[in-house]
Parts: structure tokens; C-alpha cells; sequence
């Protein structure tokens, strides 16, 4: 008797608590901006980061098919936590505010893809207390897709006129040196250890046979950073970055929303979708083993999709979601011990949340659509809560 009360108990603090009723609700920031059914797409808020004591959010859209294509300019908008009000910061010249990173003291935002010419691309940086200032400098780019700090250098995943490329700069973005790296686009970087990958897609068998035999032959997905240069790396495909997954082939494959905790690096996979967004089939960590790149797939407990990854008060945090159930979900591991994730927290939801922040004792989330197919859609498909942020008090969980 005495053993099954402790089973009960032991299963009570293993399940996540249900914080349903203590979810506050805020109408989304962008409402004014994309106020119709037709535009609530690109109301879509892809990343949220802490910065100068307040949550900066971004919106918009760059695809080029689906709902609400080429939404710039986009509003960077931040919200204070002390008075609890929206602000406008800026306007981003870009069609999208993908991704928001914050880098000693500095928010970056790399030009997801600029809506004046394409002579150059941009790439927004802000200090604590000062304007975002447009660095528009990086020479025949179309788009910015991701920005890495490495050996005191500013790295930009670049889709250049010429097909793929990285951006360095050694100045703080005031010039860039560009390596190309031969065709299609770079989408984003990985940071092993003390290694920096350049990384484009995983093709699909599909995809493979739309290309040339000029571009199969020098077709790589992952270059190495090594005496200053990017090199390709031929031996590593999807199954050494996605190993135990099914359905690789289904579509292209991508990393995205990577981060480095010491010696490991954990990161989304996912397939390509609605031309630079993403849909996730599973989250995977990677760390070098004898010298050799080892990844493993972190296995989630039922039916969820990753959308997002935190690091944040030595803890790392999974934000989820189960369609079927309509539950979003977090998890939780200590540091990059990524074996023993565990259920934390969980609330009802009409529609997955796209990104969240943890600042002080307060956790951020914003509710995020997608289409199933951008060529064949039904704007029924996009969630009229898109957009939307919710508020937890982690104080209040165990109330």
C-alpha cells in the first residue's frame, strides 16, 4: 500500500501542472497593422527575446506564395512589463522579423529579406537605450536568414545573387567580407562546442531530382568553419543531424532555433514550408564524441511539435504543442542535460504557440498559424487568436 502511494505520488510531480486558468490573455500588438482575415498571417509573432527589461516581439511575412505574401515593412514592437504597455521601437525594412538574438548587450536583427532593392541586405542592431540602426551593407544579398557571434566576428547566414553565402564581420557590421558557397541559400548556423557550422537544407529525393547534375555534383548542406574560411563538408547528410526519424523524405529539411549550452547544442528540425517559414517533426541535440559530430533525438512524450527552444536561468525549455488535444506544453531540463526532459507546465489552446520568453518570474507566449499547403489554402486555416500574447506568473502554478 505503502509503495503504490508513492507511485501516485512520485506520478503527481512527473505530470505537468494545468495552468488553463491562470493564462492572461492580451490582444495581439500587430491587430492595428493586420486587422483582416486575410491578413492575420503575417500577424504570425516569430520570435520574442528579452531585452533592456523588456519583450521584444517581431511579425510580418516574407513568402512569396500563401496568405498575405511580402508583408513589409514590419514594426518591431516591445512590451514593458512594469507598465504593462505596447511600444512601437522601430520599422524594419524587411518583409519579416524572423529572428531576434541578443548578444552582449546588443539586439540583432538579421534583414530577412529587404523590401527596397537588392543591392544590399540589412541587418538591425540596438544598444540598451538607444534607436535600432539599419546597417544596410551586405553586398547583393536577398536575405539574412540568421546572425552568429564567434572568435569576436559577426557571422550572417546570407541567399546572395549568387546563390549561398556567409557574411563576416570583423568591425561590429560596419563591413562585411562575403564567401560564397556555391548554390541555393544558407539558413542558418550551428555552434558545437568550439566549432561553427554554416548550414543550407537536407534535400528531399524530390528536390534532388530538380536539380541540375551541375548542381547535384557541388551540392553540400553543411560547411565547417575552419582558419577563417567556410568548408564543405560533403559526409554529413540529414540522418547524421535527424537520426531515428521517419518521413525525412516527405519534404527538404532545415535546422532552426539552435542553442549552444557548453558542449552540446540542441535545435529543431524541420521541413521547409511556405517558401522561408517551417513546419517542426522533431527536436535533436548534437556534441563532438572522439572528434566526431554524434547527434540524438530527444524523445518528447505524445503527439507534439516543437516550435520553440529557451535557455534561460541555467534551465533549457521546450514550447509544444498537440493538435489533436489542443494542449500546449512545456518541458523542462537542467543545463544541457537533455536526456531528462520533464513536463512543466500546460494550458488549453486553440492553436500552437510559435515562440515565448521567460523574463523574471513571468513566462511570454504568442499564439501562432499555418497553412497546411501556401498553394492550396483556406484562410480558415489561420487562427483568428494569431498574434495573440499570454501571460503566466510562474508564482501562481502551485496556487
Amino acid at each position: 500500500m505503502k509503495v503504490l502511494f508513492l507511485l501516485l505520488l512520485i506520478n503527481t510531480f512527473l505530470l505537468s501542472f494545468d495552468v488553463s486558468d491562470k493564462i492572461e490573455i492580451l490582444d495581439s500588438p500587430y491587430k492595428a497593422v493586420y486587422p483582416n482575415k486575410k491578413d492575420l498571417y503575417a500577424g504570425n509573432i516569430w520570435d520574442m527575446r528579452e531585452f533592456d527589461g523588456k519583450l521584444y516581439m517581431g511579425a510580418g511575412n516574407s513568402s512569396n506564395i500563401g496568405p498575405k505574401q511580402n508583408a513589409g515593412p514590419v514594426l518591431l514592437i516591445s512590451y514593458n512589463p512594469l507598465n504593462k504597455e505596447f511600444k512601437t521601437e522601430a520599422i524594419v525594412d524587411d518583409e519579416q522579423i524572423d529572428i531576434i538574438d541578443v548578444f552582449e548587450n546588443k539586439l540583432y536583427i538579421p534583414g530577412h529579406d529587404a523590401t527596397q532593392n537588392w543591392e544590399y541586405a540589412n541587418i538591425y542592431i540596438k544598444n540598451n537605450n538607444e534607436e535600432l540602426k539599419k546597417y544596410r551593407n551586405i553586398k547583393n544579398g536577398l536575405h539574412v536568414y540568421d546572425v552568429a557571434f564567434y572568435n569576436g566576428k559577426i557571422f550572417t547566414a546570407l541567399g546572395v545573387k549568387e546563390g549561398a553565402a556567409v557574411g563576416i564581420s570583423s568591425n561590429n557590421a560596419n563591413s562585411w567580407d562575403i564567401q560564397n558557397l556555391n548554390h541555393f541559400r544558407i539558413y542558418s548556423f550551428l555552434k558545437v562546442a568550439n566549432s561553427l557550422f554554416a548550414i543550407k537544407f537536407f534535400p528531399s529525393s524530390e528536390d534532388l531530382k530538380k536539380m541540375s547534375k551541375n548542381k547535384k555534383k557541388q551540392f553540400f548542406s553543411v560547411a565547417e568553419y575552419k582558419a577563417d574560411v567556410f568548408v564543405p563538408n560533403y559526409d554529413l547528410n540529414s540522418k547524421n543531424f535527424f537520426p531515428d526519424s521517419d518521413n525525412l523524405d516527405y519534404k527538404s529539411q532545415k535546422i532552426v532555433h539552435s542553442v549552444n549550452i557548453d558542449k552540446k547544442t540542441i535545435y529543431i528540425g524541420a521541413y521547409l514550408h511556405n517558401d522561408h517559414q517551417f513546419i517542426p517533426f522533431g527536436v535533436y541535440y548534437t556534441e563532438f564524441i572522439n572528434d566526431t559530430l554524434v547527434s540524438k533525438k530527444i524523445k518528447i512524450q505524445g503527439d507534439y511539435q516543437v516550435w520553440d527552444i529557451l535557455y534561460k536561468n541555467g534551465k533549457t525549455y521546450l514550447l509544444a504543442y498537440n493538435k489533436n488535444t489542443k494542449v500546449v506544453k512545456v518541458f523542462f531540463a537542467i543545463g544541457n542535460n537533455f536526456d531528462s526532459f520533464s513536463e512543466y507546465i500546460s494550458f488549453k489552446s486553440s492553436t500552437f504557440a510559435r515562440s515565448f520568453e521567460l523574463i523574471g518570474d513571468k513566462f511570454y507566449f504568442s499564439l501562432g498559424s499555418e497553412v497546411s499547403d501556401p498553394k492550396n489554402f483556406d484562410y480558415d486555416e489561420i487562427s483568428e487568436d494569431t498574434g495573440k500574447i499570454l501571460i503566466l506568473n510562474t508564482k501562481d502554478i502551485t496556487n
